[in-house]
């Protein structure tokens, strides 16, 4: 606050003594209209930083990141079940986890769990990690 206070006093101080040192004319009512101009802007300054919001607390307020990747780890999921069913013609929960990293999603790890015990566990898996996931694992249902 005593910051504030020196520096409103210093700016309107610059503005008086701008003013009667300038000669009269065109360019002495545009001088006096900008010291002006300054003089309201450093008095209005503590009333703007009342809405001065936070990057980092809008972030954090605005988005439910949890609910995000809960979204899209579901539909990730069943995508994957769809595709696994197409290409092998392979009943499967998948699983895949999507978590929030620096400013982006991404998949953490993928769980496939096969209806049945079979020889394609390994192409599967060959498979995904074509498709670029990581933390793949593969495994029959047990009975």
């Amino acid at each position: 606050m005593k910051a504030y206070l020196l520096s409103a006093a210093a700016v309107i101080f610059l503005s008086v003594i701008v003013s009667l040192i300038i000669p009269e004319g065109k360019l002495n009512k545009t001088i006096v209209f900008v010291m002006r101009m300054v003089c309201i802007f450093v008095l209005i300054r503590p009333i703007t930083g009342i809405f001065k919001i936070d990057s980092s607390a809008v972030n954090s307020l605005m988005y439910d990141y949890e609910y995000i990747c809960g979204v899209y780890t579901d539909n990730q999921s069943k995508q994957l079940e769809q595709l696994l069913l197409k290409e092998f013609g392979q009943e499967c929960e998948c699983l895949v986890t999507v978590k929030y990293n620096e400013g982006k999603f991404e998949v953490s790890e993928v769980n496939v769990q096969l209806n049945e015990e079979n020889e394609k566990i390994n192409e599967i898996y060959e498979y995904l990690v074509k498709l670029g996931y990581i933390n793949i694992t593969v495994y029959a249902k047990s009975n």
